[in-house]
């Protein structure tokens, strides 16, 4: 089995996007252990899970969108991302200016 172009593409955004939500789950876990606020830097863990299964699906499909499927894959991770951003914005800056 080889790969082309476009899978290739893929799996190297989802690394990319792994990457930054990693960086993202350790300044939360960094927060949560200095501060003692709850910041729920576990489940960081759970949007490139869905987002790593939206891409198996667009590679196995050979597309980058149009899949019902892959589309609410993206939609179900990419708001679980917002939600916990939000969480860890609100808690790490309540209070001040």
């Amino acid at each position: 089995m080889s790969l082309n172009l476009n899978q290739i593409l893929l799996f190297i955004s989802w690394f990319a996007g792994t990457g930054l939500i990693y960086i993202l789950a350790l300044i939360a876990r960094f927060y949560e252990i200095n501060s003692g606020e709850k910041t729920y830097y576990r489940f960081f863990a759970a949007p490139p899970i869905v987002f790593g299964a939206a891409t198996a699906r667009y590679s196995s499909l050979d597309q980058w969108g149009g899949d019902w499927l892959g589309d609410v894959l993206l939609f179900a991770g990419g708001a679980v991302l917002l939600g916990l951003c939000y969480h860890l914005y609100h808690r790490m800056t309540s209070g001040r200016p």
